[in-house]
């Protein structure tokens, strides 16, 4: 059976999820792209970014059921 998650192991994953938008956002800046390549990049960040709220929430729920 799974362990759930601890609050070392939600921070690890909002650091890497907000890492990928920074990733992302370098990736767009490089000259060379088409318009359909950056229509995805867009893309890609948006839900990089749906992540890291997703994360921040859970981050904030686990820590308030520990009070």
């Amino acid at each position: 059976m799974d362990r759930p998650p601890t609050i070392e192991d939600l921070e690890r994953g909002l650091k890497g999820a907000r890492q990928e938008v920074r990733n992302l956002q370098v990736i767009q800046m490089r000259p060379g792209h088409s318009a359909k390549r950056l229509k995805l990049l867009a893309a890609l960040e948006r839900s990089a970014r749906a992540e890291v709220r997703l994360r921040i929430k859970a981050l904030e729920h686990a820590k308030s059921q520990m009070q």
